[in-house]
């Protein structure tokens, strides 16, 4: 008897052991399995390798760690942790938002929008992801909605004191738009406030300097975009919208140099030649498209459909300048 039993407890044992052994495999393959928030919001490397690993157990340790790796420069691992913020906690707005802005710097904007606009339907009053999609609109052209969305902004980021980076974008995007519409006295107002919270910040400095572009006035233009240079040498639109200045103004040579801090040479001649074709310096910019395809004669195709329509519009005489 007292075998009998022995021998069925010992049934039970191995019949619990296994359950857990079996119970502890399915939790392991599920850790490895893709959640619908990294279906949705993961594009980088691949993430099995951050799928095998020890798995943040709660909101905190996820973000600690999504914060360390983006400090690190570690952008796939950072968006893998900030994606299981979420997975944990679905209502931090603050993890969508960091998700958001590593898509709208990889130029991902579909999925960037689609984790700002969810930060908004939880809190309608989140200003990075308002300025965020606004942005995102700005940059679709969708100029209505964008003005919308980057105005909603302003005011709660006005409100926190550690959002000044976000504020001086909403003021920057607000700006642009303005400009678009050519109603420059207020995109002026508008990159003062920004100058007035970042004042050597080189991306104020440069479409401040494009806003004068647009105006033709090409001193003003010259100086905005050489203080961004001086904020940050290697800020790549102040080196190519001071080449365009400069082109404007027939300083082909310094034209010449600027641009080549950001393009090859047969790039920065075709840049130069487009100048000088949309202000019909016609000579000027056959000379530059010749010199374009020296540089890459098989290769630059855009620079020979350029010289082909200038040479039209020499052989037709136009304002009486020269035939080729």
């Amino acid at each position: 008897m007292t075998y009998s039993m022995s021998y069925r407890t010992l049934k039970l044992i191995i019949l619990c052991l296994t359950t857990a052994l079996f119970s502890g495999c399915a939790m392991n393959q599920s850790s490895n399995e893709v959640s619908a928030e990294q279906s949705k919001y993961y594009n980088g490397k691949s993430a099995v390798p951050f799928l095998a690993e020890q798995q943040a157990k709660n909101p905190e340790e996820a973000m600690n760690r999504a914060n360390q790796s983006f400090t690190s420069g570690d952008l796939d691992r950072a968006l893998f942790n900030y994606i299981r913020v979420i997975e944990l906690d679905d209502q931090n707005t603050t993890a969508l938002v960091k998700i958001g802005n590593i898509h709208y710097q990889r130029g991902n904007y579909s999925i960037s929008y689609q984790a700002y606009q969810s930060a908004i339907q939880i809190d309608p009053q989140q200003g990075e992801a308002l300025k965020g999609s606004g942005m995102i609109l700005l940059h679709r052209k969708s100029y209505v909605m964008a003005e919308t969305s980057l105005n909603r902004s302003i005011e709660p980021l006005l409100a926190q004191q550690d959002k000044t980076a976000a504020l001086v974008e909403s003021y920057i995007g607000l700006a642009i738009l303005n400009d678009l519409r050519s109603d420059y006295m207020t995109s002026a107002l508008y990159y003062k406030e920004a100058e007035a919270l970042a004042p050597t910040n080189p991306m104020v400095k440069s479409n401040l300097g494009y806003s004068f572009y647009m105006q033709e006035k090409w001193s003003a233009a010259e100086v905005a975009f050489n203080q961004a240079l001086q904020a940050d040498n290697s800020y790549s639109p102040a080196w190519k919208n001071l080449g365009l200045t400069y082109a404007r103004q027939a300083k082909y040579m310094q034209a010449l140099n600027a641009l080549e801090q950001v393009m090859d040479s047969s790039e920065a001649y075709n840049d130069i030649g487009y100048i000088c074709l949309i202000t019909q310096r016609y000579e000027q910019a056959a000379q530059f498209f010749r010199k374009a395809i020296d540089e890459h004669p098989q290769y630059y195709e855009i620079a020979h459909q350029n010289l082909t329509r200038v040479k039209r519009l020499l052989a037709t005489n136009v304002d009486g300048y020269s035939k080729l």
